[in-house]
């Protein structure tokens, strides 16, 4: 599927640019702001930028549903491109401050928000229904995937050129997405109704309210946010630089090994027969992910530190893969992006709070003490919702006609 295969690939370049911001950003940070309120710092970067998936996600959705989803990406893919371009400005000419980085964040999160659900949907057109689960499995892997190069390209120019250079780097990345998006024309999937926007969003989440076991499988997603979420991604070059003393080239490291670990998960999703319970499945790869992160905040040795990101990121694309597609083969083609809409409000949107949640608890408490904490409070939580919805225990035999198709 040519299409496709174009759109992975310039997908991919993006998210590398994105991987690398991130760890430039990161690095900026502690060096704006010293050790000791990098923490408090660093979470607030996660709450600017996912503060506007809290606000504007079940909007997207909508959008999903109404609007051209090409042309949304478009215009999602621009106004990526300008924060990325503002953030280079900023830092190069020697005027950047925590407080830009973290308003050009706002920017990028509101980008993200409108696009999102979108981005998935067209994924949906573009491959059918047949093809979606690993589709999505590589779209996320791609995602993932740039953590492998994003860091090693990101700590060379760091350290060769500056953190300026670098954000212009990725402000770059976004043009081959974008020329793609240009040329190419996907068939939209259903026509608009005219329906009124607040009735509309009414629709989609009523839609989701009434499957227990879709909406339960978005919670399973959603615990791990909350108490979670990118915070920890963002933690782990305290982690890298601190805890363990491994410089800024063991933080680059330890990213890379979650991108192989996803890189794993993509190929195993590629080539294995699809789980028999689909839903036990994802709860069981969410609580394998919580366990490892668990046990990495006690950890002191830089080798096992190594392979916990392997399994957590590997774990994270085969929950994010499956319950993806299970929550797109559910839905409608009408309902389709209002679906992904609150799917996006609840593993994004949520995230606001995890920022200054986590990143407050390891300013007072140590990122060690506040992850495992964390960590913990996940997986009581998988398990009240394991025990709440008898449905993600059934097998498919067991299912209703309803969770026949969405499984």
């Amino acid at each position: 599927m040519p299409t496709y295969r174009w759109y992975w690939i310039t997908s991919w370049i993006s998210s590398t640019g994105d991987g690398m911001e991130n760890v430039i950003r990161n690095l900026l940070i502690l060096q704006l702001v010293g050790k000791d309120a990098a923490a408090f710092w660093l979470g607030m970067m996660v709450f600017a930028h996912w503060v506007p998936f809290t606000a504007f996600s079940l909007y997207g959705g909508t959008l999903a549903d109404r609007y051209d989803n090409r042309k949304i990406q478009i215009v999602t893919q621009l106004l990526l491109m300008a924060a990325a371009t503002g953030t280079a400005v900023a830092t190069l000419g020697g005027f950047v401050t925590v407080w830009w980085l973290f308003g050009l964040l706002l920017l990028h999160g509101f980008a993200g928000a409108i696009g999102n659900p979108a981005q998935q949907t067209l994924i949906h057109a573009i491959v059918g229904r047949d093809k979606l689960l690993s589709a999505v499995s590589l779209n996320s892997t791609a995602r993932q995937f740039s953590q492998v190069l994003g860091p090693a390209i990101a700590g060379f120019i760091y350290l060769a050129f500056g953190a300026g250079w670098g954000f212009l780097v990725n402000a770059v990345t976004f043009l081959p997405l974008l020329v793609l998006l240009t040329v190419i024309r996907v068939p939209r999937l259903h026509e608009w109704s005219g329906q009124p926007v607040i009735e509309a969003l009414r629709e989609g989440i009523a839609f989701v309210r009434d499957r227990p076991r879709l909406a339960a499988l978005i919670s399973v997603e959603m615990l791990p946010v909350i108490f979670l979420g990118h915070t920890f991604n963002s933690l782990v070059p305290i982690f890298a630089t601190v805890v363990l003393a491994s410089g800024e080239l063991g933080y680059a490291f330890l990213l890379v090994a979650s991108g192989v670990g996803a890189v794993a998960a993509a190929l195993y999703l590629a080539y294995a027969r699809e789980p028999r319970n689909a839903a036990r499945f994802i709860v069981a790869t969410a609580a394998i992910e919580t366990v490892a992160i668990f046990v990495f905040a006690f950890s002191r040795s830089y080798p096992i530190s190594l392979g916990l990101m392997f399994v957590v990121g590997a774990a994270a694309v085969l929950t994010q893969a499956l319950t993806n597609t299970t929550l797109q083969l559910a839905a409608p083609d009408r309902l389709r992006g209002r679906v992904m809409g609150a799917y996006s409000f609840g593993t994004q949107g949520l995230r606001v709070v995890n920022g200054p949640l986590l990143g407050g608890a390891a300013y007072l408490f140590g990122a060690p003490a506040a992850v495992a904490a964390a960590a913990g409070f996940v997986l009581l939580g998988l398990g009240g919702i394991l025990a709440k919805v008898p449905q993600l225990r059934r097998d498919e035999a067991e299912l209703d006609d309803e969770a026949r198709i969405a499984f």
